[in-house]
């Protein structure tokens, strides 16, 4: 007996003395990572240079702690492929962070090539800590599949075979009219302060081709005819223009507010927690975002609900079979993603991109009895047909004009007037004779905007000679890619970095204006075609104003960065990240658009929250789908 004992004490402290060395090692390790950590970002942000001692001592003393704590339980982990997959989307989150702050900071995210490895070591120290911060995100949605799983396949043992439908009370439309009301009952009070719309953005281009009957290719032409519609009824009705565009904001609150709650109801028909999507429900209902947008005469406003009611048909596709994806599955499908693409240009694009994507996953899963990839090309071809049809027909009808291809050359004609502006005095003069084709001096340092391609866009000499122009852009940027890779970053930073602002105040910022996160400014239109503002609750107006004109929200920690259209894509990156740890590879499928239709953006002449609507509206709910039980069946009419 005392052999044994003293065998087993032996071995507990030979043991010990075996892995003490390594959790040592993994707590210096841990420490050192987090003082280098907090210095980085203390040393990246701008705050830190003006507040006082105090709130930097409390800084670098919680913040060493946290990142030690998070840092000592990702190195704990035993698993080497959460590390690792952690590792791997923490590395582009830390390069965002990183770029982001310099570009802020210094006005350039490389000063020189000689600093670059200082820079791979910053982005490398801050992708281990955010790699901390994904994996337990990643760990607590396996660990909540887990558990809805156990709990359905105790609950089915337990009850009589014949009863396997869940049981929540309620039928689905129910609960597809309930969330419509509520999320309507938020809107109302902001359709009134804002009355009799948000006659803002393109609105004014657009009903200029209305009333001169010259039409262009440049906006959709379904949504310009969509708003010319209500446009033209208020000029029979006795309140003139303005009556047709509070018809034009209800008849649009009420397609947007049903497709919220359409997906509400397909959310609760799968199970998802009742907490999640009451959480969805009040983020449609209430957040500022949401309740203008539905009020504005955007086109990015009905795109956004078609892309999200298109993805909820990628789900059903994700998780049905031959047998249980039918027909009407189909049709609804190929309706949502052909006004998907009849309302945004650029979809067309997005789309093209993500279908090698969508049929190379689908075959992928053939053998698991998925939905075919054949009949997933066929019909989305079918929709590609019938958008371009639509719009050959709507251009023949209406006379159309082609738009210009200068929204394609906002990035390059962008990135030789910052070359021009940055590096005028280096450049020889055969090319500055060159580029006074294309982009004169005479008005390019004035226009120029390092956030903003329009000025420099709209102004471009580029239908004389295209072909001169990309080689010329060619030819500087192989002399100057710092400069480019520079433009490139400030005119698309709003879209993956956090903290930028420049989104907000791209045209100005302030209530007087209309300008801010949203416009709800009112375009100027001709005399008797007037659109005055009437506001009912001109107090809710002013407050809605702080927030949306003077962006007030961003005096407010952690709830500013909802408002920001990098958080959107990060959530989807977290989807992503989640399905693909969980080797659920065909719940991709959802993404695919959404990425290639990002791509696009990034391409585009400025940030803007309304470009970036579509992941506003669908990221959450790809992010609640990772809750949800395993599917029972049926379609969206059953009781759920």
């Amino acid at each position: 007996m005392y052999n044994t004992e003293t065998t087993h004490k032996e071995y507990k402290n030979k043991d010990f003395h075996k892995r003490n060395p390594e959790k040592s090692a993994k707590a210096v390790i841990s420490l050192a990572l987090s003082v280098i950590n907090i210095n980085l970002a203390a040393s990246l942000a701008l705050w830190t240079k003006s507040c006082g001692r105090l709130p930097l001592v409390l800084f670098y003393g919680a913040g060493t702690v946290v990142c030690f704590l998070l840092l000592w339980h990702y190195l704990q982990i035993a698993e080497r492929r959460l590390k690792v997959h952690s590792l791997l989307w923490g590395i582009p989150v830390a390069t965002a962070h990183v770029l982001g702050c310099l570009l802020r900071r210094d006005g350039t995210a490389l000063h020189s090539l000689s600093r670059l490895p200082w820079l791979l070591m910053q982005i490398l120290c801050l992708a281990v800590l955010a790699a901390s911060c994904i994996a337990p995100c990643l760990i607590f949605c396996q660990n909540a599949g887990r558990k809805q799983r156990t709990n359905r396949q105790t609950s089915e043992d337990h009850r009589p075979q014949p009863d396997r439908q869940p049981r929540t009370g309620r039928p689905a439309w129910q609960i597809w009219l309930c969330s419509t009301v509520l999320i309507l009952l938020g809107w109302i009070p902001v359709f009134l302060a804002y009355y009799p719309s948000v006659f803002a953005y393109d609105a004014e281009g657009q009903l200029y081709q209305v009333l001169a009957h010259d039409y262009s290719t440049h906006h959709p032409l379904l949504h310009t005819l969509f708003l010319g519609a209500f446009f033209r009824l208020g000029g029979s009705l006795p309140g003139s223009y303005p009556a047709g565009m509070a018809i034009h904001s209800v008849v649009q609150m009420l397609l947007m507010a049903a497709a919220f709650g359409y997906t509400l109801a397909w959310l609760a028909k799968r199970n998802v927690p009742f907490a999640l999507r009451t959480g969805l429900l009040l983020f449609y209902a209430l957040f500022p975002t949401n309740s203008v947008l539905a009020l504005s005469t955007t086109k990015d406003v009905l795109f956004s609900a078609l892309v999200l009611l298109a993805t909820l048909s990628v789900c059903e596709m994700a998780d049905g079979t031959k047998d249980s994806f039918q027909r009407r599955d189909w049709i609804r499908y190929v309706l949502f993603t052909t006004g998907m693409l009849l309302f945004r240009n650029n979809a067309l694009y997005a789309l093209l991109l993500s279908l090698p994507v969508l049929c190379f996953l689908l075959r992928a899963k053939k053998k698991s009895g998925l939905v075919s990839w054949r009949s997933c090309l066929a019909f989305t071809v079918l929709a590609l047909v019938l958008s371009v049809a639509g719009n050959l027909a709507l251009k023949t009808t209406l006379g159309a004009q082609n738009g210009s291809p200068r929204e394609m050359l906002s990035i390059p004609l962008q990135q030789m007037a910052r070359t021009r502006v940055k590096a005028e005095e280096s450049l020889p003069p055969e090319m500055r004779q060159t580029l006074d084709q294309y982009i004169p001096s005479e008005w390019v340092f004035a226009a120029y905007n390092p956030y903003l391609a329009d000025p420099v866009k709209n102004r471009a000499v580029i239908h004389d000679d295209p072909a001169g122009l990309i080689k010329t852009w060619i030819r500087l940027g192989l002399e100057h890619p710092q400069i480019y890779i520079d433009a490139f970053l400030d005119t698309s930073a709003g879209y993956w970095f956090l903290e930028d602002r420049s989104h907000a105040q791209i045209y100005g910022l302030g209530s007087e204006s209309g300008f801010g996160y949203l416009s709800t400014d009112t375009r100027t239109m001709p005399a008797g075609c007037e659109i005055p503002q009437q506001s009912l609750l001109p107090g809710l107006r002013a407050v809605m104003e702080q927030i949306v004109s003077d962006n007030s929200y961003q005096n407010i920690p952690i709830l500013r960065l909802l408002f920001a259209p990098a958080f959107y894509w990060w959530l989807l990156c977290l989807y992503m990240a989640a399905v693909i740890y969980k080797r659920q590879y065909t719940l991709l499928l959802p993404a695919v658009f959404l990425v290639c239709y990002y791509l696009t953006l990034l391409l585009s002449p400025a940030v803007l929250v309304r470009y970036m609507y579509p992941f506003v509206v669908t990221a959450p709910v790809l992010f609640c789908c990772l809750f949800r039980r395993p599917r029972t069946g049926g379609s969206i009419h059953e009781k759920v």
